[in-house]
C-alpha cells in the first residue's frame, strides 16, 4: 500500500509539472502575439511617423546582422555592401523616400552606348519575367539599376518583411549580374541570354531538391 501511494504521489508531481510546463508555454507564445498585436495596433495609430519608425527598423537589422554599412540620417538612406559568390562587392542602397522603402544597386555602372540596344532588349527581357522589382537601363548616362520599393505602412507592421524583400532582391541582383556580364562579355543574342538564364535557374533548383 505504502509503494502504491508513493507512485501516485510521484505520477500526480509529474502530471502537475507538466501541467504547469503547458500553460507557461501557451502563456509565452500567446503573450508575445498579443505584445506583437499590440505593438501593431500603436504603430496604426502612429502612421504619419511611418518613415521614422521604418528608418529605426532598417538600422536596426542592419546591426542585428553585423552587416558592414554607412549611414546617413539627413536623406534617410543607407549603403550596404557584400561580397557576391565571393567575387564582386556589391552596394546595395537602402533609401526612405516618399513613403516608401527603394531598395536599389547598380547592375552595370556603366557601358558602351554600341551596346544600348541589346541591353535594353535584355533589360526587357527580364522585366517580363519578373514579379519583384524592375531593371532599369539609364541611356543617357550607361548605366543599368535593378531597384523595387515596398510601401512604408507594410514594414512599419511587419519590419521582418524588409529582411524577406531584400533577400529576393539579393537573389534576382545575382541573376541581372550574371545576365548582363555574360551578354557583354560573350556578345552573344539576349534572347539566348535569358534561355541560358532560364536553364541555368533550373538545374539549380533541381540541384537544391
Amino acid at each position: 500500500m505504502a509503494i502504491f501511494r508513493i507512485l501516485v504521489f510521484f505520477f500526480i508531481v509529474i502530471i502537475t509539472i507538466s501541467f504547469f510546463k503547458t500553460i507557461r508555454l501557451v502563456f509565452f507564445k500567446y503573450s508575445s502575439l498579443f505584445a506583437a498585436t499590440i505593438k501593431r495596433i500603436y504603430r496604426l495609430f502612429n502612421v504619419k511617423n511611418r518613415s521614422i519608425i521604418v528608418w529605426k527598423e532598417l538600422i536596426k537589422l542592419h546591426k542585428n546582422e553585423n552587416w558592414y554599412f554607412g549611414q546617413f540620417d539627413n536623406e534617410k538612406y543607407l549603403i550596404t555592401t557584400f561580397n557576391l559568390n565571393n567575387q564582386i562587392n556589391q552596394k546595395f542602397r537602402f533609401e526612405i523616400i516618399d513613403n516608401r522603402l527603394v531598395i536599389q544597386t547598380y547592375i552595370c555602372e556603366s557601358f558602351d552606348e554600341n551596346k544600348t540596344t541589346e541591353i535594353m532588349i535584355l533589360a526587357t527581357h527580364l522585366n517580363s519575367l519578373l514579379n519583384f522589382g524592375m531593371v532599369n537601363v539609364n541611356a543617357k548616362h550607361n548605366y543599368v539599376e535593378y531597384f523595387y520599393n515596398g510601401d512604408l505602412v507594410t514594414y512599419m507592421l511587419y519590419p521582418g518583411e524588409i529582411f524577406s524583400d531584400f533577400r529576393t532582391h539579393y537573389n534576382v541582383t545575382n541573376d541581372c549580374l550574371w545576365a548582363f556580364n555574360n551578354l557583354i562579355e560573350t556578345n552573344e543574342d539576349p534572347v539566348f541570354v535569358i534561355s541560358e538564364l532560364l536553364k541555368r535557374k533550373n538545374e539549380t533548383n533541381n540541384t537544391n531538391e
